[in-house]
């Protein structure tokens, strides 16, 4: 309409922050679902409010809820946000059945140890079939991106997406065989030792160490990365122990050489690696041959 000004048309990032929290009344879970911190939904959100000049949302202190406001808008920003999806779903599925070409999203450790020893295998089993592999640990869009599956520790609901557990893992202590040497033997050893951890899972030490029993250990020292291999080439260069995902880690090349488990303790499943898909995508047969490929690539690298 002449008469509309365009800044009444937000941000694309601040109408899927809002319909992400309000969707799920949490500006956490959001946060995930977006692969953005929670201070970030927060922020497109205020965006939001002060650009309309109204709550959208009651903040409580552990929870959120909408306002009259906040409904209104979400059942308007819902519907354009499908519309948008739709839209683009039509243009990849025109592009993709029209070529020779799969795409997987895949976290680096998995795309490492898992997908990269069977892609020989893969070869084999779809000669005319191009295989691009995204290794990465960012948000898996499938609205705006060619990707046909992705690979993640996922939740197991999400709109118009479809999940499939692969494989269930846990933290399991590693480090150079050096320390070892050293005198690292019991988990109590970790006394002595630096704790190497990824940024985005800060809790897998903590939660490690209240499963073994010495919630209230403090180590020497503390190491962050922000990936899985940079952590894992720490321990092997004897900067201190991390924890690599069992049962996968024993398909690392090295493993029980340059990377050793000093002990196993019996701990529970920490995340579920998940296969992900398009649920409009259940019965197409280049998808199924992709999944079929996958689960049997994971059963041998366990």
């Amino acid at each position: 309409m002449p008469d509309l000004p365009l800044r009444a048309i937000p941000p694309l990032t601040a109408l899927l922050a809002f319909e992400r929290a309000a969707s799920q009344l949490s500006f956490r879970r959001a946060a995930r679902d977006l692969a953005l911190s929670p201070s970030a939904i927060s922020h497109q959100i205020r965006g939001l409010e002060t650009l309309f000049g109204v709550k959208l949302f009651v903040r409580g202190a552990r929870s959120v809820r909408l306002t009259a406001d906040g409904e209104r808008y979400l059942a308007k920003v819902s519907s354009a946000l499908a519309a948008l999806q739709e839209a683009g779903r039509e243009m990849l599925r025109h592009r993709r059945d029209g070529s020779g070409e799969l795409w997987i999203s895949a976290l680096p450790f998995f795309t490492s140890t898992v997908l990269i020893p069977a892609l020989a295998d893969f070869k084999r089993r779809n000669p005319a079939t191009t295989l691009r592999v995204e290794a990465t640990h960012q948000y898996a869009d499938f609205n705006s991106s060619p990707i046909d599956v992705a690979i993640r520790y996922g939740r197991e609901h999400s709109t118009g997406l479809k999940f499939e557990p692969l494989i269930e893992v846990r933290g399991l202590p590693v480090c150079a065989p050096a320390l070892i040497k050293g005198g690292l033997r019991r988990p109590e050893d970790l006394s002595r030792q630096v704790l190497i951890h990824l940024t985005s899972q800060p809790r897998a030490w903590p939660l490690w160490l209240k499963q073994a029993g010495i919630a209230e250990m403090t180590p020497r020292g503390q190491l962050w990365l922000d990936s899985v291999p940079a952590m894992l080439e720490a321990a092997e260069q004897g900067l201190g122990v991390t924890l690599a995902m069992a049962p996968l880690i024993k398909a690392r090349p090295g493993f029980g050489k340059k990377l050793v488990a000093p002990f196993d303790v019996d701990s529970s499943p920490t995340e579920t690696i998940y296969l992900v898909s398009r649920t409009e995508q259940a019965r197409d047969r280049r998808i199924a041959a992709l999944r079929r490929w996958i689960v049997d690539a994971v059963d041998r690298a366990r």
